[in-house]
Formats: C-alpha cells, structure tokens, sequence
C-alpha cells in the first residue's frame, strides 16, 4: 500500500483522534487542524491527498472552507470529504456536493462505510485492502492482539478529554462568581484605604527615600487602573467614554500618601532594595515605544521630570538610569525599498528580514527630542538634588519576552507583538 496523507480538519480532538486511529490502519499518514483558519494555512505549504472537513466549527465553518478551497486553483482538485454529526439528510449532502465536496461520511460511521469512502477518494491502492488486512490479522495473531491495547489507549484519552471538557463547564460558573466578589472585595479595601489616608493627622517627620519611593509605587498603581477602578461605581466606567484624570505627582492624594508613608519606621537595606526593584519593576513596564518612534520624546520628558521631582521631594539621592531595548521586528520592503512592518497575516516564514532598530537609535538624534537632550545635559537635572540622570547606549540582546520558534503557522502579526513588547525603556535606579 502506498503512503497517502490525509488532512482532518475538526475542533474537537476526540472526533480528530477517532478518525486520525482509524485511517492509520489503513496505513494513511494524518496531519490535523484545529480550524478552517489553520487548514488554509497548513495549504499553502501542504498539498494533501483528500481532506476530512467537520461543518460546525469557531470562525469560518466547513462549508466556507471547502468554497474557499475550491476556489484557489492550487487547491481546486485536492478531494474533500465532510466528516460531521450533523443530520442534514439529502439537503446537506447537496449543499456540500454544490460547492465541491465529495461526500459527507458520518461521525457514528461504520468500517464499510469507511472502506467505500477511501475507495473513492483513491486513498487505498487495493480496493481489496480490507480482505488483505484480516489475512495479515489471522497470519499475524500476535500483531492482532496488540491492537486491543492501542484501542484501549485511545478509549482512555478520549475519556480524559471528555471528563476535562465536563469539569471545565462544571466549574466556569463558580469561577466567574468568585471572581466577581474578589472584584467587590478590592474595591471595598482600597476604598477603606483612601479614607484613612485623608484622616491621617500629618505632621512633619524626616523623609526617607524608600517610603517616598513606596508613596510613588502607590501613586502610579492607583494611576494606572486602581484610581479608575475606585471610580467605577460612581459613573466613571471606562466604558461610558468619560476621561478620568489621573493623579499627578504633586495631588493631594499622593502627597498624603507619601507623607504618611514617610511616617514609617526606617526598613531593612533589603526592604529598601526589595522597593527600589518593584518601583523599577513598575516604571519599566510602561515604557514600551513604537517601530520607527523616538524613545525619548515629550511625553517621556514629562513623565521623567514629575518622577525626579518626587524623588528629590523624598531625599532621594543617586542616579537614574535609563536604557532603551530594541525589538526584532518581522519586516517586508515597500514600493520605495524602505523596510516597513509586514502585514499581521504574513506568515512568519515570509518575512524579508527580522531585524531591530538598534542602528537607527545609534545615529545621532534619532533617540530623543531636542527638549530631551536639553534637559538630560543639566547636571543636577533639579536646581539643589544630587539626582544625576545617565542615558546608557541603546541595545537589541536583552528581550523581556522570548520569540517563538517561527513555523508555518506563526503570523508576522503575533511576532511584532512579542517586539512591540520587548521595544521599551528600562528603569533603574541606584542610591
């Protein structure tokens, strides 16, 4: 028997491994796909003898597939077979035929019915395949009894998907509750929170760095979603269009936090290093920038300054450094040469170079604003703090999320992602 292969294109793993066992025995090489979406795109790549498409799937549904691929003339005479539960009758069967498939084979089929669609999808070299399996069978018994664990393997699989599958829909309302009454109960506690901060009797107490630094970690928090959240109930839902300002670094509410924060018995150097990480932690994952965009631009410098500025506030004393990581982007050329970011459904694979900005940065300029730079030469950067700012040389070798390995199915979309993410600037800072 010659190797033949076989794509089945189905949602649900059970029905794949099912049909998967059974054409193995005829000696069919199987390749799967979870979706219409990946069995379009393992055919770009794939020209497989005869394909078993389900109907009811997420997306585009088996029927659009097979017009789309009997659409692309690459793809045209390549056999399509439904292989689905759906009780269409001679209805279904007609649609399916009308736009190219082949036949429709039930998912509660039995051996014969089998055997006749390989037959006619010429996936067997002897029609008489059958017979010749039960001599092997009866010549080979030991081969014969093996079969049975194999089966039993599968049985046992299946039933482990199964049970998954009930589990996660016994437990999805369960989780959904809870997740609801853990939302109410933070914002009942940070509600809790504000109001002791405002009755808080302040009264003048020498500054430390490190609860300045947990005063800010706290203000850009509540700035960057808890501040929102405490609001939601007050007609402020993000989702009604209304803008929320959030709190700057001279507000009253984060000069509260800071000053009672500044009332705290002096930490341990690790507690003060533990802080010093978590707020570098936190000024770090906001500093993502675009392809083709100046790290250090305006925006930037605003930020920067209303940070130094609390930091000085609080006695704060050393250096701010800040270094800017490139992403390795996934590229095509344009009508006029220039490399630009290739279209999000490229596939991976096609891409002309994946390459960082790293050169770009390195010319002269192309990293910061004029009013960057102006302000990144004053020494001290504040009028009487010892707050030095150091911009370090640009790199490309140190990406916060790995790249995935690039096969057939990763779209240029989902690599520039990942880039998007590891283009940033980093945050540190040292006493």
């Amino acid at each position: 028997m010659g190797s033949k292969r076989a794509l089945v294109v189905d949602d649900s793993r059970s029905a794949r491994l099912v049909l998967k066992r059974l054409l193995r025995e005829h000696g069919i090489v199987v390749d799967e796909a979870v979706s219409a979406e990946d069995a379009l795109e393992y055919l770009l790549y794939n020209k497989p003898h005869a394909i078993f498409m389900d109907h009811m799937m997420p997306g585009i549904d088996g029927l659009e597939a097979v017009r789309i691929i009997k659409s692309d003339p690459d793809t045209a005479l390549i056999p399509i077979m439904m292989y689905t539960s759906r009780d269409g009758g001679e209805v279904y069967l007609s649609q399916a035929r009308a736009l190219g498939a082949v036949g429709v084979l039930p998912k509660e089929m039995k051996s014969v019915d089998l055997l006749a669609v390989l037959n006619s999808l010429h996936l067997l070299d002897d029609p008489n395949s059958a017979n010749s399996t039960a001599s092997s069978q009866d010549a080979e018994p030991v081969m014969a009894e093996a079969e049975p664990l194999s089966a039993s393997r599968e049985i046992e699989a299946l039933a482990r998907d199964a049970a998954d599958e009930a589990m996660i829909r016994l437990l999805k309302p369960h989780l959904d509750q809870q997740t609801q009454k853990l939302r109410a109960s933070m914002v009942s506690e940070l509600r809790t929170m504000a109001d002791q901060l405002n009755n808080i009797d302040l009264r003048p107490a020498p500054r430390r760095w490190p609860s300045l630094l947990g005063g800010a970690l706290l203000g850009m928090l509540l700035s960057l979603g808890f501040y929102n959240l405490l609001l939601a109930d007050n007609g402020t839902a993000a989702g009604s269009g209304a803008v929320v300002d959030s709190p700057t670094a001279d507000s009253p509410l984060n000069r509260q936090i800071r000053d009672a924060l500044a009332q705290q018995r002096s930490r341990t150097d690790s507690e003060k290093n533990a802080l010093l990480r978590a707020l570098e932690w936190s000024l770090s994952r906001q500093g993502q920038f675009g392809f083709a965009e100046v790290p250090y631009d305006d925006q930037k410098l605003n930020e920067l300054t209303a940070l130094i500025q609390s930091l000085h506030q609080g006695g704060f004393q050393g250096r701010v450094h800040l270094t800017a990581h490139t992403g390795q982007f996934c590229l095509v050329q344009d009508e006029r040469g220039s490399m630009i970011l290739a279209p999000d459904a490229l596939p991976a694979a096609d891409c002309e170079v994946i390459s960082s900005e790293l050169e770009r940065l390195q010319r002269s300029g192309a990293q910061e604003t004029l009013a960057f730079a102006n302000f990144a030469k004053r020494q001290p950067v504040i009028e009487g703090s010892r707050i030095r700012l150091v911009i370090n040389p640009p790199r490309d070798n140190r990406p916060q999320v790995d790249y995935p390995q690039i096969d057939r199915f990763l779209t240029a979309g989902e690599w520039n992602a990942i880039a998007r993410q590891n283009q940033r600037i980093e945050v540190r800072l040292t006493p």
